[in-house]
């Protein structure tokens, strides 16, 4: 959701440009200026006469766009408003394609120098496709078109109008259509280089547009390689190393991908090409096995390693798990993919236990909320009938865990129940004549619920909205001013431009507490580490005085503790 202030100016295609290489970690130099104003000079250039996939991924890569200080949120104008930069990534990318997407336009439509035109926002870009796109190359498709055009090197994109707000674009990248949708990288509320359109766009309705005059040279296949763990899959017999390329690498991968260490969408980025993403695999797999040094070279020690991990188990695993005499606990957070932590772990182990994902399957990833953990919350949920198996941990299916587990659960939320009547008169009279007057049984139920100290969540309400007094904050039912995020829907949230609006006060603080509860926070709750906690939510990059925040929020709460005794 973009409303930042950029231009742009011709495109030079650079010679060779196939032979750059980047993995999305670190933005490329003349990739960084943080004037949004102006734009960038990329190392890496497509050209429509040679579209192909490691092409256009590359120019993609070149970016980092989660880790590009030129998207992060921030009030880029001085005009108090936290401009998000979507408009800006899909514009860098498509303008180092040589099929630009322009951020200032003349009356005709046409890309005009900063300053000289009108600037599109995100609903603008959105328009701008429907009135001027085809002219420029520009077509509508479908979600399956648009990723395939993407996997032969054509520049694609995501959007959405929003008619009550501020929309959204995002850029579709070489990869594969998921449940979550075609695959995208995108800058916003959140920047991610590689994730999914529902990742970001939730449920909205989503256009594609790709522009896909160009000639595709040297294509890729334009769909994943079919798994191949049906069949025998063995190890390679030769040395390999990065940079190698060839049937023997594509042999490794495979391997690699049996066993858990890469994935298909990996692969298919770069089948039989021994890049960095295969390095680090035959790393992670080296260190798991203890083969030393663990330099993602594959030599003999690793081959036979591999040639070990790859031989058929001697007897098919029982149809049920064992019996286990320890117990697992369930987390009591809502979890999703991208989240990491012991809350996490607690939740893979109750899937191992239960027959879900195996233990090789958790040791690639332990802790860490990734396509296996999603796929595996997915199939437990389409046993139980909840709908619908999305991957997401949320109530439903920490019960459906809790009692498939025979009801073991761990610290965490709890049953409101009923709340200390004295220190809610307390808190009625503390709250008196504010936006929250009345709602002190409410905000000790939520503190209790979700093990969030009740001075906590009144600090941070106080912080946000002065106690729900200004700002837009009263008429959204949203004391926190929390962001839209889709896990709010279950609370009856529903996106109002940029915001929540919940469908009651009530609602409206139980998300707050819920959110001071979760996995992202709960360890900084625990610890009572405040300032941490400030670090995170509001983080001095998007310009935030948080020294000064977390002085007030530590001050407020001491306060609050002392009046509620």
């Amino acid at each position: 959701m973009s409303v930042t202030r950029t231009s742009a100016a011709p495109v030079r295609t650079a010679p060779r440009a196939e032979a750059l290489q980047f993995d999305g970690s670190r933005p490329a130099s003349g990739t960084t200026n943080t004037n949004a104003a102006q734009p960038t000079n990329p190392p890496l250039r497509g050209s429509p006469s040679q579209r192909n996939r490691s092409t256009y991924d590359n120019v993609i890569n070149q970016f980092a766009v989660g880790n590009n200080g030129r998207y992060t949120p921030r009030d880029s104008s001085g005009d108090g408003i936290r401009d998000t930069f979507c408009n800006i990534f899909v514009w860098d990318v498509t303008r180092a394609m040589g099929a630009e997407i322009p951020h200032w336009v003349n009356n005709s439509g046409n890309s005009v120098g900063v300053g000289q035109g009108r600037e599109l926002s995100a609903n603008g870009t959105v328009d701008w496709l429907h009135q001027h796109g085809n002219r420029h190359g520009w077509k509508k498709v479908s979600a399956q078109e648009a990723q395939q055009l993407a996997n032969q090197g054509h520049p694609a994109v995501a959007v959405w109008k929003n008619q009550g707000g501020i929309g959204h674009v995002a850029v579709v990248r070489p990869g594969e259509v998921t449940s979550q949708g075609p695959a995208i990288a995108q800058a916003g509320g959140k920047n991610f280089n590689k994730g999914h359109v529902k990742d970001s766009f939730g449920n909205a309705p989503v256009e594609y547009w790709v522009n896909s005059g160009g000639k595709v040279t040297g294509n890729p296949p334009t769909q994943p390689p079919p798994p191949t763990n049906n069949g025998p899959v063995t190890a390679p017999q030769v040395d390999l190393r990065r940079g190698a390329e060839g049937p023997e690498v594509k042999k490794l991968q495979d391997g690699l991908v049996k066993l858990g260490y890469m994935t298909r969408e990996q692969v298919a980025t770069g089948p039989g090409i021994f890049g960095p993403q295969t390095e680090a695999a035959v790393s992670k797999f080296q260190a798991d096995k203890g083969v030393t040094p663990d330099s993602g070279i594959y030599g003999p020690k690793t081959r036979a390693a591999l040639t070990k991990a790859l031989a058929p188990a001697p007897q098919p695993p029982p149809a049920k798990p064992p019996p286990s005499t320890g117990k697992v606990e369930v987390p009591q957070v809502d979890l999703r993919r991208g989240a990491e932590g012991p809350e996490v772990k607690k939740l893979q182990d109750g899937l191992v236990k239960l027959g879900y994902m195996t233990r090789e399957q958790v040791a690639t990833g332990p802790g860490i909320f990734g396509p296996k953990t999603e796929a595996a919350v997915s199939k437990f949920q389409a046993d139980k009938g909840i709908s619908p198996a999305s991957g997401l941990f949320g109530p439903q299916t920490r019960a459906a865990m809790e009692k498939a587990l025979g009801g073991t659960t761990g610290p965490g939320p709890v049953q409101p129940g009923p709340v200390d009547g004295s220190k809610a008169a307390k808190l009625n009279a503390m709250l008196k004549g504010s936006g929250l007057a009345g709602k002190g049984e409410q905000i000790l139920a939520m503190a209790k619920k979700y093990n969030v100290p009740v001075e906590l969540g009144l600090a941070m309400f106080w912080k946000e909205a002065q106690w729900n007094t200004t700002g837009v904050a009263p008429g959204n039912n949203n004391p926190g001013n929390l962001r839209f995020a889709e896990w709010e829907r279950e609370l009856g949230g529903v996106p109002n431009g940029g915001f929540t609006k919940f469908p009651s006060l009530d609602k409206g603080i139980e998300a707050y507490f819920r959110l001071l509860g979760s996995s992202t926070y709960r360890q900084f709750v625990d610890t009572k580490d405040w300032a941490g906690l400030v670090n995170k939510y509001a983080p001095p990059s998007d310009g935030n005085d948080s020294a000064l925040y977390a002085r007030q929020i530590t001050e407020w709460m001491a306060k609050y503790r002392t009046q509620l005794g």
